[in-house]
Protein backbone atom coordinates (compact mmCIF):
# COMPACT_ATOMS: atom_id res chain seq x y z
CA UNK A 1 0.00 0.00 0.00
CA UNK A 2 0.95 3.56 -0.76
CA UNK A 3 0.41 5.73 1.84
CA UNK A 4 0.30 9.62 1.20
CA UNK A 5 1.36 10.68 4.36
CA UNK A 6 4.42 9.22 5.02
CA UNK A 7 7.46 9.85 7.33
CA UNK A 8 8.85 12.96 7.06
CA UNK A 9 8.34 16.95 7.60
CA UNK A 10 4.58 17.56 6.69
CA UNK A 11 4.26 20.54 4.26
CA UNK A 12 1.14 22.96 3.65
CA UNK A 13 -0.83 21.71 0.85
CA UNK A 14 0.35 23.01 -2.27
CA UNK A 15 0.22 23.18 -6.20
CA UNK A 16 3.16 20.63 -6.11
CA UNK A 17 1.59 18.72 -3.66
CA UNK A 18 -1.67 18.28 -5.94
CA UNK A 19 0.39 17.09 -9.03
CA UNK A 20 2.38 15.09 -6.27
CA UNK A 21 -1.07 13.13 -5.93
CA UNK A 22 -1.49 13.02 -9.66
CA UNK A 23 1.92 10.86 -10.25
CA UNK A 24 0.44 8.50 -7.61
CA UNK A 25 -2.47 7.90 -9.38
CA UNK A 26 -0.79 6.78 -11.85
CA UNK A 27 1.76 5.14 -10.58
CA UNK A 28 -0.64 2.93 -8.36
CA UNK A 29 -3.62 2.97 -11.21
CA UNK A 30 -6.07 4.70 -8.70
CA UNK A 31 -8.93 6.08 -10.82
CA UNK A 32 -6.57 6.12 -13.57
CA UNK A 33 -5.13 3.39 -15.61
CA UNK A 34 -1.34 2.61 -14.20
CA UNK A 35 1.13 4.42 -16.27
CA UNK A 36 4.81 4.77 -15.06
CA UNK A 37 5.74 6.72 -17.89
CA UNK A 38 2.75 9.61 -16.76
CA UNK A 39 3.65 8.91 -13.43
CA UNK A 40 7.21 9.93 -13.89
CA UNK A 41 6.01 13.14 -15.58
CA UNK A 42 4.17 14.16 -12.57
CA UNK A 43 6.67 13.46 -10.52
CA UNK A 44 9.16 15.20 -12.27
CA UNK A 45 7.21 18.43 -12.01
CA UNK A 46 6.63 18.29 -8.04
CA UNK A 47 10.42 17.34 -7.46
CA UNK A 48 11.38 20.39 -9.56
CA UNK A 49 9.26 22.32 -7.09
CA UNK A 50 11.40 20.88 -3.77
CA UNK A 51 8.13 18.02 -2.96
CA UNK A 52 10.12 15.56 -1.08
CA UNK A 53 7.67 13.32 -1.84
CA UNK A 54 8.08 13.44 -5.33
CA UNK A 55 11.67 13.83 -5.24
CA UNK A 56 11.42 10.30 -3.53
CA UNK A 57 8.91 8.67 -5.77
CA UNK A 58 10.83 9.55 -8.83
CA UNK A 59 14.04 8.32 -7.36
CA UNK A 60 12.77 5.00 -6.86
CA UNK A 61 11.44 4.58 -10.87
CA UNK A 62 14.74 5.51 -11.89
CA UNK A 63 16.50 2.87 -9.37
CA UNK A 64 13.90 0.64 -10.71
CA UNK A 65 13.69 1.54 -14.58
CA UNK A 66 9.75 2.16 -14.13
CA UNK A 67 8.83 4.77 -16.82
CA UNK A 68 11.94 6.07 -17.21
CA UNK A 69 15.40 4.39 -18.39
CA UNK A 70 16.81 2.82 -14.93
CA UNK A 71 19.49 4.96 -13.63
CA UNK A 72 20.99 4.55 -10.32
CA UNK A 73 22.99 8.27 -10.51
CA UNK A 74 19.95 9.67 -10.88
CA UNK A 75 17.64 7.63 -8.22
CA UNK A 76 20.54 8.40 -5.89
CA UNK A 77 20.76 12.12 -6.45
CA UNK A 78 17.18 12.32 -6.49
CA UNK A 79 16.36 10.35 -2.95
CA UNK A 80 19.41 13.03 -1.30
CA UNK A 81 17.65 16.07 -2.47
CA UNK A 82 14.35 14.36 -0.85
CA UNK A 83 16.61 12.95 2.58
CA UNK A 84 17.93 16.43 3.13
CA UNK A 85 14.72 17.58 3.43
CA UNK A 86 14.25 14.37 6.55
CA UNK A 87 12.14 12.22 4.42
CA UNK A 88 12.47 8.75 6.19
CA UNK A 89 12.04 6.74 3.03
CA UNK A 90 14.44 8.49 0.84
CA UNK A 91 16.90 8.59 3.34
CA UNK A 92 16.59 4.80 4.15
CA UNK A 93 16.74 4.35 -0.06
CA UNK A 94 20.01 6.29 -0.14
CA UNK A 95 21.51 4.24 2.53
CA UNK A 96 20.73 1.28 0.89
CA UNK A 97 22.03 2.69 -2.48
CA UNK A 98 25.31 3.58 -0.33
CA UNK A 99 25.71 -0.14 0.65
CA UNK A 100 25.13 -1.45 -2.42
CA UNK A 101 27.34 0.72 -4.02
CA UNK A 102 25.13 1.51 -7.05
CA UNK A 103 24.56 5.15 -8.11
CA UNK A 104 27.42 6.20 -5.45
CA UNK A 105 30.59 4.66 -4.41
CA UNK A 106 30.23 1.74 -1.51
CA UNK A 107 30.63 2.91 1.40
CA UNK A 108 28.99 1.62 4.84
CA UNK A 109 29.61 4.52 7.34
CA UNK A 110 27.90 6.28 4.95
CA UNK A 111 24.92 4.35 4.29
CA UNK A 112 25.11 4.14 8.11
CA UNK A 113 24.72 8.04 8.11
CA UNK A 114 21.54 8.03 6.25
CA UNK A 115 20.31 4.80 7.93
CA UNK A 116 20.29 6.57 11.64
CA UNK A 117 17.63 9.48 11.07
CA UNK A 118 15.19 7.27 9.01
CA UNK A 119 15.45 4.86 12.00
CA UNK A 120 15.28 7.49 14.61
CA UNK A 121 12.59 8.46 12.81
CA UNK A 122 10.59 5.06 13.42
CA UNK A 123 11.03 3.56 10.03
CA UNK A 124 11.46 -0.33 11.04
CA UNK A 125 12.97 -1.19 7.66
CA UNK A 126 15.86 1.01 8.49
CA UNK A 127 16.08 0.47 11.87
CA UNK A 128 16.38 -3.63 10.65
CA UNK A 129 18.86 -2.42 8.53
CA UNK A 130 21.06 -0.57 10.74
CA UNK A 131 20.65 -3.39 13.10
CA UNK A 132 22.28 -5.86 10.21
CA UNK A 133 25.02 -3.81 9.61
CA UNK A 134 26.16 -3.14 13.83
CA UNK A 135 26.00 -7.09 13.69
CA UNK A 136 28.08 -7.63 10.96
CA UNK A 137 30.57 -4.97 11.69
CA UNK A 138 31.99 -5.02 7.90
CA UNK A 139 34.06 -1.52 7.62
CA UNK A 140 32.19 -0.08 11.15
CA UNK A 141 32.99 -1.47 14.18
CA UNK A 142 31.00 -4.63 15.03
CA UNK A 143 28.96 -3.43 18.02
CA UNK A 144 26.02 -6.14 19.09
CA UNK A 145 24.09 -3.89 21.73
CA UNK A 146 23.36 -1.18 18.95
CA UNK A 147 22.63 -4.22 16.42
CA UNK A 148 20.18 -5.46 19.44
CA UNK A 149 18.72 -1.96 20.18
CA UNK A 150 17.80 -1.51 16.54
CA UNK A 151 16.50 -5.32 15.86
CA UNK A 152 14.36 -4.40 18.92
CA UNK A 153 13.22 -1.51 17.57
CA UNK A 154 11.92 -2.94 14.07
CA UNK A 155 10.67 -5.82 16.23
CA UNK A 156 8.46 -4.62 18.44
CA UNK A 157 7.19 -2.73 15.27
CA UNK A 158 5.89 -5.83 13.66
CA UNK A 159 8.58 -6.13 10.69
CA UNK A 160 9.41 -9.90 11.03
CA UNK A 161 12.82 -9.94 9.23
CA UNK A 162 14.10 -7.97 12.61
CA UNK A 163 12.39 -10.57 14.72
CA UNK A 164 14.51 -12.87 13.60
CA UNK A 165 17.33 -11.38 13.95
CA UNK A 166 16.21 -11.10 17.46
CA UNK A 167 15.70 -14.54 18.14
CA UNK A 168 19.27 -15.26 16.53
CA UNK A 169 20.55 -12.90 19.53
CA UNK A 170 19.07 -14.07 22.16
CA UNK A 171 19.77 -17.50 21.43
CA UNK A 172 23.47 -16.95 20.93
CA UNK A 173 23.44 -14.32 23.96
CA UNK A 174 24.81 -11.47 21.47
CA UNK A 175 24.05 -8.15 22.88
CA UNK A 176 21.25 -9.47 24.96
CA UNK A 177 21.18 -11.94 28.04
CA UNK A 178 21.19 -15.96 26.51
CA UNK A 179 17.48 -16.84 26.63
CA UNK A 180 16.07 -19.48 24.50
CA UNK A 181 12.32 -18.49 25.74
CA UNK A 182 12.97 -15.03 24.29
CA UNK A 183 14.50 -16.88 21.53
CA UNK A 184 11.64 -18.40 20.91
CA UNK A 185 9.00 -15.77 21.42
CA UNK A 186 10.57 -13.68 18.78
CA UNK A 187 11.20 -16.79 15.93
CA UNK A 188 7.53 -17.62 16.53
CA UNK A 189 6.43 -13.61 16.08
CA UNK A 190 8.26 -13.88 12.76
CA UNK A 191 7.42 -17.29 11.68
CA UNK A 192 3.63 -16.24 11.74
CA UNK A 193 4.38 -13.68 9.42
CA UNK A 194 5.82 -16.28 7.16
CA UNK A 195 9.15 -15.12 7.75
CA UNK A 196 11.04 -18.72 6.49
CA UNK A 197 14.14 -18.12 8.41
CA UNK A 198 11.97 -17.53 11.53
CA UNK A 199 9.94 -20.90 10.53
CA UNK A 200 13.14 -22.75 10.01
CA UNK A 201 14.53 -21.42 13.59
CA UNK A 202 11.16 -21.92 15.54
CA UNK A 203 11.13 -25.44 13.70
CA UNK A 204 14.67 -26.11 15.51
CA UNK A 205 13.86 -24.87 18.75
CA UNK A 206 10.77 -27.39 19.01
CA UNK A 207 13.18 -29.95 17.98
CA UNK A 208 15.73 -29.69 20.61
CA UNK A 209 12.99 -28.71 23.08
CA UNK A 210 15.18 -25.10 23.87
CA UNK A 211 12.27 -22.23 25.47
CA UNK A 212 9.44 -24.21 24.34
CA UNK A 213 8.45 -28.07 24.95
CA UNK A 214 10.01 -30.71 22.66
CA UNK A 215 7.68 -31.23 20.08
CA UNK A 216 8.83 -32.89 16.67
CA UNK A 217 5.40 -32.59 15.14
CA UNK A 218 5.59 -29.25 15.79
CA UNK A 219 9.37 -28.81 14.17
CA UNK A 220 8.42 -30.74 11.19
CA UNK A 221 5.21 -28.34 10.70
CA UNK A 222 7.79 -25.35 10.87
CA UNK A 223 9.99 -26.58 9.07
CA UNK A 224 7.59 -27.62 6.25
CA UNK A 225 6.42 -24.15 5.97
CA UNK A 226 10.28 -23.07 5.68
CA UNK A 227 10.87 -25.45 3.17
CA UNK A 228 7.96 -24.88 0.90
CA UNK A 229 9.44 -21.22 0.74
CA UNK A 230 13.01 -22.41 -0.27
CA UNK A 231 14.89 -22.63 2.67
CA UNK A 232 17.34 -25.86 2.03
CA UNK A 233 18.48 -26.22 5.75
CA UNK A 234 14.73 -26.37 6.83
CA UNK A 235 14.76 -28.99 4.08
CA UNK A 236 17.50 -30.64 4.86
CA UNK A 237 16.34 -30.94 8.97
CA UNK A 238 13.06 -32.05 7.35
CA UNK A 239 14.64 -35.11 5.97
CA UNK A 240 16.52 -35.94 9.40
CA UNK A 241 13.27 -35.99 11.51
CA UNK A 242 11.55 -38.16 9.27
CA UNK A 243 13.89 -40.82 10.05
CA UNK A 244 12.76 -40.69 13.95
CA UNK A 245 9.04 -39.82 14.11
CA UNK A 246 6.41 -42.16 14.15
CA UNK A 247 4.07 -42.97 10.42
CA UNK A 248 1.14 -40.91 12.98
CA UNK A 249 3.50 -38.01 14.02
CA UNK A 250 4.77 -36.93 10.19
CA UNK A 251 0.72 -37.43 9.65
CA UNK A 252 -0.38 -35.29 12.05
CA UNK A 253 2.24 -32.63 11.15
CA UNK A 254 1.83 -32.46 7.38
CA UNK A 255 -2.24 -31.98 8.38
CA UNK A 256 -1.16 -29.22 10.28
CA UNK A 257 1.66 -27.59 7.60
CA UNK A 258 -1.42 -27.99 5.14
CA UNK A 259 -3.31 -26.16 7.08
CA UNK A 260 -4.34 -22.18 7.58
CA UNK A 261 -2.58 -21.06 11.24
CA UNK A 262 -3.81 -17.94 12.21
CA UNK A 263 -1.11 -15.40 13.61
CA UNK A 264 -2.42 -15.45 17.20
CA UNK A 265 -2.70 -19.60 17.15
CA UNK A 266 0.82 -20.13 17.73
CA UNK A 267 -0.80 -22.47 20.45
CA UNK A 268 -2.23 -24.74 17.89
CA UNK A 269 1.58 -26.09 16.53
CA UNK A 270 1.85 -27.92 19.89
CA UNK A 271 1.28 -30.98 18.72
CA UNK A 272 -1.29 -33.47 21.10
CA UNK A 273 1.56 -36.48 20.57
CA UNK A 274 4.78 -34.33 21.75
CA UNK A 275 4.40 -36.83 24.48
CA UNK A 276 5.25 -39.84 21.67
CA UNK A 277 8.42 -38.08 21.07
CA UNK A 278 11.40 -40.54 21.33
CA UNK A 279 14.18 -38.56 24.14
CA UNK A 280 16.59 -41.01 23.22
CA UNK A 281 16.48 -40.06 19.03
CA UNK A 282 18.46 -37.11 19.54
CA UNK A 283 19.80 -35.80 16.11
CA UNK A 284 22.84 -34.73 15.89
CA UNK A 285 23.81 -31.23 16.91
CA UNK A 286 23.64 -28.79 13.52
CA UNK A 287 26.75 -26.77 12.83
CA UNK A 288 26.22 -22.84 13.44
CA UNK A 289 25.28 -21.51 10.00
CA UNK A 290 25.88 -17.83 8.75
CA UNK A 291 23.01 -16.70 6.22
CA UNK A 292 22.48 -13.57 4.69
CA UNK A 293 20.45 -10.87 5.13
CA UNK A 294 18.83 -8.76 2.47
CA UNK A 295 18.59 -4.79 3.59
CA UNK A 296 15.14 -4.02 2.50
CA UNK A 297 12.84 -0.85 1.94
CA UNK A 298 9.41 -0.47 2.51
CA UNK A 299 6.41 -0.23 -0.27
CA UNK A 300 6.81 1.20 -2.49
CA UNK A 301 10.57 0.84 -1.85
CA UNK A 302 12.69 -2.00 -3.06
CA UNK A 303 13.93 -5.43 -1.23
CA UNK A 304 17.80 -5.59 -2.55
CA UNK A 305 19.60 -9.04 -2.81
CA UNK A 306 21.51 -9.97 0.45
CA UNK A 307 24.76 -7.51 0.57
CA UNK A 308 26.46 -8.63 4.05
CA UNK A 309 26.87 -11.39 6.33
CA UNK A 310 24.39 -11.48 9.06
CA UNK A 311 22.49 -13.58 11.73
CA UNK A 312 19.75 -15.96 9.46
CA UNK A 313 19.50 -19.44 11.28
CA UNK A 314 19.78 -20.05 15.21
CA UNK A 315 21.93 -23.47 14.52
Amino acid sequence: MLFLTAPGPVRAQSPSSDIYVLGVFYFTGRYVPQDYQWAAVQFRKAAEAGNPRAEYMLGYLYENGLGVPKDYAAAAALYRASAIQGYAYAEDNLASLYQRGLGVPKDIREAVRWYLPAAVQGDAIAQSNLGSLFYAGTEIDQDFSQAAHWFRAAAESGEPHAQNQLAVMYFRGQGVPLDHRDAARWAELAAEKGNRAGQANLGYLYERGWGVPLDYVAAFTWYSRASRSGDHVAAERLASLREIMTPKQINRAEDLSNAYIPSNASATLVSKEAADNRASAVLPQAVIISGGLSEHSSSPRPISLPSHPAPYWIW
